[in-house]
């Protein structure tokens, strides 16, 4: 399983020689069967074309590169009749509305999950920015829900609204870990302070205690001193 975010500027390597052929640029997307059938890479040159990877000949996509047999497997748009249409095309996935069947606006796409093996769509992620949106923050569709992608909207059923799976940001996720390691650290510290305030206090204590006695001795002292006799 992969996302999209994770996918785009990663490395596309050829098995056959082991060149860099190029950096992904973004993928093409069939609305009929829901899944990404082409990888496109970024230009060659200044002068150059976008090529097109179809996902067949996509041999895996791993932590830090897509790798595919050899560089023929990158072709020209034009060279690839239904790619270039759906490029043409342009399915509004990435920043489309999704609205449920009831007409309700649940929000706009903002990434998709998909199966590196298949390519086939497996989660949408949709963020209610709108004032009029069902909700606030981000949530998950599956896409089992997706009912039609079309030119102006994505087509939910009503029960998606069921399914919806609420999803933190990486900023509200480290925000939490930075509150428990602050309170870790508060804890700890107010801990060490006390042990340590605890010290002093018995060291006072030692110390006026010492001092006390040190006083009471020479007031004894004193004192047996002025009851002996004057010498002649």
């Amino acid at each position: 399983m992969s996302r999209l975010r994770n996918l785009l500027s990663m490395p596309i390597f050829s098995l056959d020689e082991g060149r860099q052929l190029g950096k992904v640029r973004g993928v093409v997307v069939d609305p009929e069967s829901f899944s990404v059938v082409a990888i496109v890479t970024d230009k060659q040159s200044w002068f150059g074309d976008y090529k097109v990877i179809p996902y067949e000949n996509v041999v895996s996509i791993g932590e830090h590169a897509v790798t595919i047999d050899k560089q023929t497997h990158m072709e020209k748009p034009s060279n690839l009749p239904h790619i270039s249409k759906l490029m043409k095309k342009k399915v509004p996935l990435m920043g489309g509305k999704v609205i449920s069947e009831s007409g309700t606006l649940l929000g706009i796409v903002e990434e998709f999950s998909f199966d590196t093996q298949t390519g086939k769509i497996k989660s949408i992620e949709v963020s209610g920015k709108f004032i009029e949106s069902f909700f606030r923050g981000k949530m998950s569709i599956p896409a089992s829900s997706v009912i039609t992608i079309g030119t102006d909207a994505i087509i939910v059923s009503t029960d998606a609204q069921k399914n919806l799976t609420k999803l933190d940001s990486p900023f509200k996720k480290k925000l939490n870990s930075l509150k428990s390691s602050g309170k870790k650290l508060f804890c700890s510290t107010k801990e060490k302070t006390k042990k340590w305030s605890d010290s002093l206090n018995n060291s006072l204590e030692k110390f006026t205690g010492s001092g006390s006695e040190q006083e009471t001795e020479d007031q004894s002292s004193h004192g047996k001193k002025d009851d002996e006799p004057a010498q002649p």
